[in-house]
């Protein structure tokens, strides 16, 4: 039987997890996508503009691949999601620790499929589509294997 504190450092790891994966898909967005979006108009309200510029003119040169500047964030912003709500309903096994988990996932699965038929605003792609997907069944793999 898993004591408190294991449960408390599986919590604390789950959330460091989440943390790096929100800084490394925001630092993806921040060096390498396009100043047209949202997050760049918060930095500018936080004062960090100029430090942003000079990160991404020193990172300039480099060549990364469309993955990994496109859809690897939306991955692990997915993944983060998955691992901070079983962090919070560790203690729950039930239908509502399911919902929360799966909610974001499985929206932005169904959000990505629409857009392939037009019928929601954006540009459809498969590899997004697959970061939306291994997040959840990585979780559902290891809570099988938990078992």
């Amino acid at each position: 039987m898993p004591t408190v504190l294991s449960h408390r450092v599986k919590v604390a790891t789950q959330v460091f997890l989440a943390v790096l994966m929100l800084f490394v898909g925001s630092g993806i967005y921040l060096l390498f996508r396009s100043k047209s979006l949202y997050i760049y108009k918060w930095c500018a309200v936080l004062g960090l503009s100029d430090n942003i510029n000079y990160l991404r003119h020193a990172v300039s040169d480099w060549s990364i691949s469309d993955f990994v500047k496109y859809s690897l964030p939306d991955g692990l912003y997915c993944a983060a999601y998955v691992l901070v709500m079983d962090a919070i309903w560790h203690k729950e096994c039930g239908c509502v620790k399911f919902v929360a988990i799966f909610l974001v996932p499985f929206v932005t699965i169904i959000s990505e499929a629409l857009q392939y038929f037009g019928i929601v605003r954006g540009t459809y792609d498969y590899c997004d589509l697959v970061c939306y997907a291994i997040p959840p069944i990585a979780y559902l793999y290891f809570q099988e294997i938990k078992s």
